[in-house]
């Protein structure tokens, strides 16, 4: 009894804590703007990328030799690949909400580095790799293809299940969470590979672009400055 209780403290705690925290940020004109210009580039990104997505996947691309590739079996992990990037995400939010100026800038990297991949895809057209096994992601099906009853295949390069999980590491702060996060983003690297969803280049490339992300959002961001939040998120800050 007494550690239902406990647990439910903390829990209406943790929600207290995220509300006080962004009644605070939004009182701050310049957070309330990046958070409402933020929230309308992700409207604007979704009806984008199901267009262009959908361009990418009627046009020709290049199929590549992937020596790597060609002496992996080939596994459909794609319900495991879906479990691990969603508690990846979620883990994201849970542990970021709680801090909104950190929260809002982690959505704008990862709408930035929704913009890279669409540039990228575009200037590195390609096939699927031989061998591939489709990667049924729902979620991410749903908002970015506008064709129903099938399945983005060329969204190759890179990858954005793997730069997605990359960018959470680089955001999180805990040692912990970091930790996790960079687990989980080799362990869907491997699972991805090994379904032959994506080259390996792909894959390796996908960091580098989340970094990118991160850096440049941190250098846009640089003279906001931040109030000061409700000190039971003090780890966080």
């Amino acid at each position: 009894m007494h550690s239902e209780k406990l647990f439910v403290n903390t829990i209406r705690t943790y929600f207290n804590t995220i509300f006080t925290n962004w009644k605070i940020a939004l009182q701050h004109k310049n957070i309330k703007y990046q958070f409402v210009l933020t929230m309308l580039s992700y409207i604007f990104l979704f009806k984008y990328c199901r267009i262009v997505m959908t361009i990418f996947e009627n046009r020709k691309g290049t199929q590549i030799s992937d020596p790597f590739l060609a002496h992996l079996p080939v596994i459909d992990s794609s319900n495991l690949i879906f479990v691990l990037t969603y508690t990846a995400l979620a883990t994201f939010i849970l542990s970021n909400i709680i801090n909104p100026v950190r929260f809002i800038k982690g959505l704008q990297a990862y709408s930035l580095l929704l913009i890279m991949r669409t540039i990228t895809i575009y200037l590195v057209p390609l096939e699927p790799p031989i061998g591939m096994v489709v990667l049924k992601d729902t979620v991410s099906n749903f908002f970015m293809n506008s064709t129903s009853g099938s399945y983005i295949v060329k969204d190759l390069f890179f990858s954005g299940h793997v730069s997605a999980v990359v960018l959470f590491f680089f955001i999180a702060e805990h040692k912990i969470i970091k930790t996790k996060l960079l687990i989980l983003a080799f362990v869907i690297g491997t699972l991805i590979l090994l379904q032959h969803v994506h080259y390996l280049m792909d894959v390796v490339a996908a960091p580098f672009f989340s970094y990118l992300a991160i850096k440049i959002v941190a250098l846009v961001n640089k003279d906001i400055s931040v109030p000061a939040f409700s000190k039971h998120d003090s780890k966080n800050n």
